[in-house]
């Protein structure tokens, strides 16, 4: 049988995708699981699962998000691949991130490593000395024309979609540095085609992850032609399609189909 345990409880990607798969969903207090080597359980984003559940087979190991879904985790385990994705230049040691003030580049400290839609993002720039925060990440800000997410299942990617702004919002009114919801940016697939660097990069990310699924951020530089990836996301929100290809990937890597 599959079974979906995730790091919230309310997550609603996880409620989708469960229905999608008409999949149960583990409880995190008094739950009647009994984990056995037959049972599959989808860890959505979990970097602590319950013994029960260890004893099954799981698809995304505790060890494998943890090292992703944390920022810093994933620059490092890049740094330390042969032949790992591009990512931006990055940090830990504030000193040598104001040193880039110099060059005049706009820096991202990451405040929140395991966060998620711009959550404890803060901008430092070159005119603005109080900008300055002391922060466990810094990265170097990349300008870009497009933004993207990419799915993936068993090592292939399953689906793909790109940022865009919503219709009734203007486009001056936007900070389209921080391209998510609460700013309004929402995901889009018609007509949309992955740069080629893109998916490139897409694909050195999912080789390195150690993951069965996830879905993974980048952004695109036209003018370079160079994709960078941001972040690895192991409990992505689902919606429409994109909780159809994941319910199709999982339950064929689940041996259901």
């Amino acid at each position: 049988m599959v079974f979906i345990y995730s790091h919230n409880e309310n997550s609603e990607g996880a409620k989708a995708l469960a229905k999608e798969m008409k999949a149960r969903r583990i409880k995190h207090e008094n739950s009647s699981f009994v984990g056995k080597k037959t049972n599959v359980v989808i860890n959505w984003g979990s970097r602590n699962l319950p013994d029960e559940v260890l004893k099954s087979r799981v698809l995304n190991t505790q060890e494998a998000v943890g090292k992703c879904a944390n920022k810093l985790s994933f620059f490092e385990l890049v740094k330390v691949s042969k032949d790992g994705p591009r990512v931006p230049r990055w940090t830990t040691s504030s000193k040598e991130a104001i040193s880039w003030i110099t060059e005049k580049v706009t820096i991202v400290a990451r405040k929140v490593l395991n966060g998620s839609s711009g959550e404890g993002i803060h901008f430092m720039t070159f005119d603005d000395p109080e900008s300055f925060v002391d922060a466990p990440l810094y990265t170097e800000y990349v300008k870009k024309k497009d933004e993207y997410r990419v799915h993936f299942c068993a090592g292939e990617i399953i689906d793909y979609q790109r940022k865009a702004l919503r219709s009734d919002r203007r486009a001056e009114t936007v900070d389209w540095r921080i391209r998510n919801l609460d700013s309004g940016f929402v995901f889009v697939r018609d007509s949309v085609k992955l740069p080629d660097d893109v998916r490139v990069q897409a694909e050195k990310a999912i080789k390195i992850s150690g993951l069965d699924f996830g879905a993974i951020d980048l952004i695109y530089n036209e003018k370079e032609g160079h994709g960078y990836v941001l972040e690895i996301n192991t409990a992505p929100g689902l919606q429409g399609e994109t909780v159809t290809s994941y319910a199709t990937a999982l339950k064929k890597l689940a041996g259901e189909v």
